[in-house]
């Protein structure tokens, strides 16, 4: 039986195990938080990612310090609410 296949679900997008924290998902795409070294020190970046992307990219950066802390944690949520929103208007669900 060592020619058995078995199946590999996928339970996380790629790239979750780089990801300090997972603000959630929506339109596809997973939306997250890295703690990244930086020549000036730790910065905490919210990133956006994809199976088809081949990295997470960024899309707010700051310093890791008690203030960036509480700014990924309101732009990491944001950026989530941002795009169940678009995914919503796209599948029609929402109406003006």
């Amino acid at each position: 039986m060592a020619d058995v296949i078995k199946p590999a679900f996928r339970r996380e997008p790629v790239h979750a195990a780089d990801l300090e924290r997972v603000f959630g998902e929506a339109a596809g795409l997973l939306v997250g938080l890295r703690r990244v070294a930086a020549p000036y020190g730790e910065e905490l970046q919210v990133t956006v990612c994809a199976e088809a992307l081949s990295v997470p990219r960024p899309v707010a950066v700051v310093l890791a310090n008690n203030a960036g802390e509480d700014e990924v944690d309101r732009t990491g949520k944001a950026v989530l609410e941002a795009l169940q929103f678009a995914e919503a208007i796209a599948r029609g669900k929402l109406q003006g």
